[in-house]
């Protein structure tokens, strides 16, 4: 019988998901921003990228 998930984890999971889909959908920004030569946005969504992977970075850093 499988075990029942805590709230937190569920609402863990939603974040992670959603997390995720922000991740992806940056790196989807990026290869239309270069295909496209749109390079003004290209800088906007690396750097939103960066805060995104420090943040995930430095809230790692704070569990160990």
């Amino acid at each position: 019988m499988p075990t029942q998930q805590s709230s937190y984890d569920k609402a863990r999971l939603v974040y992670i998901n959603n997390l995720m889909d922000s991740l992806h959908n940056s790196t989807n920004e990026i290869y239309e921003s270069l295909v496209d030569r749109e390079f003004d946005k290209l800088k906007e969504t690396i750097t939103e990228l960066q805060t995104m992977l420090k943040d995930i970075y430095i809230s790692i850093d704070n569990e160990i």
